[in-house]
């Protein structure tokens, strides 16, 4: 696979989404430009990771305020499918933009990618001071500054690429970015996917707290693989991986001592030991865009119990549970959880329970 073709060109000038970051271009820097690169461990890793997905998955990077952000592509845009009453003439459906979890990155949705891709374009980002995206020091005080700056670096993508709108999920960390994004910008979402998400409460329990407040990027250099397949176990209990490309990816991921100063330190300002220190579920109210929860009902970092009370703050808002998966069911129930999406996406339905 090409290392950095070509991002989509961005829209004519009639089209030219409203500039949110200034800095941003939609022309992808050569990589040896860039501030930083990934080690070439974890580029084989994701590489590795990618070739069992069985679809071409470009890798891209662009630049956005000075900060080198990776992301992957497959599939192909589709046009949306017309009923008696619309017009002739109908416009492309937007992508489907994927936001991974703390110490994670996009590559990690290769067990959905697939299943996503024969029915939609599917872009998998890397946030700002994870995966292979650079790494800046992070330099705010508080959890509002952390997500203002996960925030930022989605709208500078999009604005980068030359995207007016998409379709947003998030997964855990991701999905309390997701949730921002559609609260501060809705009119850059049309509809929106929180699975497992963060952001919807402050009942983290302490050993979560603590693993996090240790960081998961010392724990796992100083214990091992040994040390990863246990917390994989706690993460997905119905799906236990302890070898193979996701394995490989999640260990070069979660090793990588660059993210402690960026998106772990971003990190703590929102959790930490002490506790939660911001969530959005007062704001769930002003959010008219439709929203699908995907949960793990055995879910022991993002608890089930904050999706159930989530739903019924959201207006346009429904719960979907996984029966015996934990905080990654995407992971655990690949087929089962891209058929929900993907049903949801298209205008029908979702079940109570999977």
């Amino acid at each position: 696979m090409s290392s950095a073709p070509q991002p989509r060109q961005p829209p004519t000038q009639d089209d030219q989404p409203q500039a949110l970051s200034p800095q941003a271009t939609p022309t992808p820097t050569p990589r040896h430009m860039f501030p930083t690169s990934p080690s070439p461990a974890l580029v084989a890793a994701e590489d590795a990771l990618l070739a069992t997905v069985g679809v071409p998955v470009e890798r891209r990077e662009v630049m956005v305020a000075g900060v080198r952000l990776h992301y992957l592509v497959c599939g192909a845009p589709r046009v949306a499918p017309r009923v008696a009453h619309e017009a002739a003439s109908v416009a492309d459906e937007p992508p489907l933009l994927l936001l991974h979890g703390r110490g994670c990155s996009g590559a990690l949705f290769a067990p959905i990618l697939a299943q996503l891709a024969a029915q939609r374009e599917v872009i998998a980002l890397d946030l700002p001071g994870w995966g292979l995206s650079d790494k800046p020091p992070f330099t705010g005080h508080s959890g509002r500054d952390a997500l203002a700056v996960w925030v930022a670096g989605v709208i500078g993508f999009l604005d980068a690429v030359g995207l007016r709108q998409v379709d947003l999920l998030g997964h855990s960390l991701g999905g309390f970015t997701a949730l921002g994004v559609a609260l501060d910008h809705p009119h850059r979402v049309r509809r929106l996917m929180l699975v497992d998400s963060g952001g919807l409460g402050r009942d983290a329990p302490s050993d979560v707290r603590l693993y996090f407040w240790l960081k998961p990027e010392r724990l796992h250099r100083w214990f091992g693989r040994r040390f990863l397949r246990y917390v994989l176990k706690q993460d997905a209990p119905s799906r236990p991986i302890s070898s193979g490309p996701f394995f490989d990816m999640m260990y070069a991921l979660t090793t990588q001592s660059a993210v402690i100063p960026s998106g772990a330190r971003a990190f703590d300002h929102w959790v930490n030991l002490f506790g939660v220190h911001i969530d959005l579920l007062n704001r769930l109210g002003e959010l008219q865009t439709p929203t699908l929860l995907l949960w793990g009902e055995r879910d022991r970092v993002t608890r089930y119990h904050d999706a159930l009370i989530a739903a019924r703050h959201l207006p346009r808002g429904r719960l979907v549970a996984f029966s015996g998966c934990g905080h990654m069911p995407f992971v655990e129930r690949p087929d089962d959880f891209a058929r929900v999406l993907l049903v949801w996406l298209d205008g029908g339905g979702a079940p109570s329970r999977v």
